[in-house]
């Protein structure tokens, strides 16, 4: 198969990242320090000019010597800029496939394609910055090893179903499951009330204050502080004016939060078919990611303070991630209600369940965790005693921020021995921790690579230990539940020693298409 470049249309693409990168630096230099003599922007101005023009140059050398070729298994990609790179990445390693289609592809009837592979350093994720979506769909294919299929929709009674928190669903006829390999299943579509939801959720109305500050800021860098000062005084000058600019404010804030969440949320769709996960969103910007259900290594569903007093949750995805950054998690529609959540796991994962039974902390548990001391408040007590602020002249101000960090570092302990339950059943091991957030998290035994149960002096001594397991990822992933049962923990060791017969080891001159994770049994307890 012969080597292939990006679109012509890539140069164009990148001229246009480099103006709107260069914009600060040409309107700080030329436009508000225009006339400063100052050696730093008199020679800053040429540096500005002569960086911009060399970066012109190289665009088209960058595009004329980086070139790709798909084979049967593995993508190889050649820089030829300056040094001579050549990139063999098999299709096994790449752990998802994302697009993007920004306002400049919609126009030109391009998209952007990035893959994320499992590769260490700054090869993890390979971009193509324009493509024609045919070429797109074919590398997609590529890496996924499938054809493109027809789309069938989830009847919205399935949807709504009512479900116990985290229980488990009966399978119906449309899932997934029962689904050819050649279907593709969406299974959810969020409705004007759960957007509406997701505005208040997400808080994103308190993004308008810091864009109108940062608004004001500029016109002050643009000598307009007579007229802002002005327009502020005017604003505030009287009650009357006070009241209308504060209901003002507060309407303009919240169709500003319902219009960002509308144009990030609105278009959002998550299906699905035999052997993969697809997520598109974004109304202006369309973001699209197709993720292989064999690479997912564990599921996490969690619930900040606000999302669970709405019924909330977000449903996210442990892969084996390249950077060790936030790509490793993708996370699905971040409102889901908490029943529906439950149910599309079971609809997307089928070979993941969720238990609606699992076991609480034994009482010895509360006394370990309340008792326990907190570095936190011994050290802000420490620099509160030693600065003594006095806020609205209160000079004995500092211990009472002293006792509201110690009742909220209680409340907290609390509400995580609450809070906090763990499960394990058939090939799964399921923990759910958490104060004031909450965090549930599913794995299956072959996905988890080293399980460690250790065993502090006091644990000991209450008959307690704390378990640790490791996902693959990059780097690893580690999830804790402490103070559970030493009894409990050993049967953990014992389930995880069962692992060996479901995990697949190649032997030498072998060749094998899954990853398997080190195999590694510590005991600290025993």
């Amino acid at each position: 198969m012969s080597r292939k470049r990006n679109h012509p249309l890539m140069m164009v693409y990148e001229l246009g990242n480099l103006i709107k990168n260069s914009l600060f630096f040409f309107i700080l230099f030329f436009v508000v320090k225009a006339g400063s003599e100052a050696w730093l922007f008199v020679y800053g101005r040429y540096a500005v000019v002569g960086l911009f023009l060399l970066t012109v140059l190289c665009i088209p050398i960058k595009w004329y010597s980086r070139t790709y070729q798909l084979d049967v298994a593995s993508l190889h990609i050649t820089r030829n800029f300056f040094v001579r790179n050549q990139q063999t990445v098999p299709y096994t390693k790449i752990q998802n496939v994302q697009k993007e289609t920004k306002w400049f592809h919609r126009i030109l009837g391009m998209t952007s394609v990035t893959l994320k592979t499992s590769v260490q350093g700054k090869d993890h994720s390979i971009r193509f910055p324009v493509l024609r979506k045919e070429e797109a769909a074919s590398i997609e294919t590529k890496v996924q090893g499938k054809t493109s299929t027809p789309v069938i929709r989830v009847e919205e009674a399935a949807q709504e179903t009512e479900l116990p928190v985290f229980e488990e669903e009966k399978v119906e006829d449309e899932k997934v499951t029962n689904q050819p390999a050649s279907k593709k299943t969406v299974h959810f579509t969020p409705t004007k009330k759960e957007i509406m939801k997701a505005a208040f959720a997400s808080l994103s109305f308190l993004a308008f204050l810091p864009i109108l500050g940062s608004l004001l800021s500029k016109l002050d860098d643009f000598h307009f502080e007579k007229q802002v000062d002005g327009f502020l005084s005017f604003l505030f000058g009287s009650t009357t004016m006070l009241v209308t600019t504060t209901i003002l404010f507060v309407l303009l804030s919240g169709g500003f939060g319902i219009v960002r969440t509308v144009v990030k949320y609105g278009k959002y769709e998550i299906a699905s078919d035999k052997e993969t996960i697809f997520i598109t969103k974004g109304m202006v910007d369309e973001n699209y990611i197709s993720i292989s259900k064999d690479k997912v290594q564990a599921i996490l569903i969690e619930q900040s303070f606000m999302k669970r007093m709405m019924g909330l949750a977000t449903v996210k995805l442990v892969c084996a991630g390249g950077n060790g950054e936030e790509s490793e998690v993708s996370a699905l529609y971040p409102f889901l209600p908490v029943r529906r959540a439950c149910s599309l796991i079971e609809e997307l994962l089928p070979d993941y369940q969720l238990s609606k039974q699992m076991e609480r902390l034994p009482r010895e548990a509360f006394w370990i965790q309340m008792l326990k001391p907190s570095w936190l408040w011994m050290i802000s007590t420490g620099a509160l005693f030693y600065l003594k602020p006095e806020p609205f002249g209160l000079s004995s101000a500092w211990w009472v921020f002293s006792v509201i960090l110690l009742v909220l570092i209680m409340a907290s302990r609390a509400l995580n021995f609450y809070h906090s339950n763990y499960v394990i059943h058939d090939h799964y091991i399921q923990f759910r921790t958490g104060g004031f957030t909450t965090s549930l998290f599913l794995s299956k035994r072959s996905r988890i690579i080293e399980l460690e149960a250790s065993q502090t002096l006091f644990q000991k001594l209450l008959g307690l230990a704390s378990i640790n397991t490791v996902n693959q990822a990059n780097p690893v992933r580690h999830t804790s539940m402490a103070d559970v049962p030493a009894h409990w923990a050993e049967t953990a060791y014992q389930w995880y020693t069962g692992r060996k017969n479901e995990v697949h080891f190649v032997k030498e001159g072998e060749t094998n298409h899954e990853q398997v994770g080190l195999d590694v049994l510590r005991d600290g307890y025993r």
